[in-house]
């Protein structure tokens, strides 16, 4: 028999330790499984010239007035400096609306316009993500800057290694 009148595993080993000791192995391997990878950049990795372009498609022409060349970027929620802005294009605001005959048109609002500024820094690049202040970022993704004293909500729309 394998399990004899007193529970015991070939007489040796009791069922309820041996589960014990399954469920200790099995917790530790799920410990070091879910926190033995984690996935942060290490201060020593190598460090590139990155430009990342953001735009906005709308906003006041005050607003965008107030962006400069040469202005600080940093990040509103992660507080990470990207870098200086190093280009900055105006344009007319891209905004849709109805039409009179329900279609959706392109329209502009007087007194907004659109903006697309490039961002020059240093980040830990991989394709077309950055790793910049242990937060990626990447094509399409939406964020909340400061440039200079200017809070803008943007998305980025490319990023490049320099």
């Amino acid at each position: 028999m394998i399990i004899d009148d007193k529970g015991r595993l070939f007489k040796k080993i009791n069922l309820i330790d041996l589960l014990i000791i399954l469920i200790i192995v099995a917790a530790g391997f799920f410990v070091y499984n879910k926190f033995g990878k984690a996935k942060i950049v290490t201060p020593l990795a190598r460090q590139e010239p990155v430009a990342i372009t953001f735009i906005i498609e709308s906003l006041p022409e005050y607003a965008a007035d107030s962006v400069e060349t040469g202005d600080p970027v940093t990040d509103r929620v992660t507080s990470a400096y990207l870098g200086n802005v190093t280009k900055l294009e105006k344009n007319p605001d891209i905004t849709f609306g109805v039409d009179n005959e329900g279609k959706v048109v392109r329209s502009s609002k007087e007194g907004y316009c659109s903006l697309e500024f490039t961002v020059e820094g240093t980040g830990v690049f991989d394709g077309k993500v950055v790793n910049i202040g242990n937060t990626n970022y990447y094509v399409y993704r939406e964020t909340t800057l400061y440039v200079g004293d200017t809070m803008l909500f943007t998305r980025i729309k490319d990023i490049e290694k320099k």
